[in-house]
């Protein structure tokens, strides 16, 4: 499956989305340890992630 990640930090009471990354996985737990490798890359802290199945027709 194709899933978008939404790498987003809190600003006050709200989000920003800082970076979104295109991942191929599995599953959603396979996506998950995937955003995760992308943070630590990116040196990306305090990040929250916003996983969305990415469909294109």
């Amino acid at each position: 499956m194709i899933y978008e990640v939404d790498f987003a930090v809190k600003i006050k009471s709200n989000f920003k989305t800082i970076f979104t990354a295109i991942v191929f996985a599995d599953t959603v737990t396979e996506c998950k340890e995937e955003a995760h490798e992308i943070a630590k890359e990116r040196n990306l802290l305090n990040v929250k992630f916003y996983i969305q199945e990415l469909i294109i027709s």
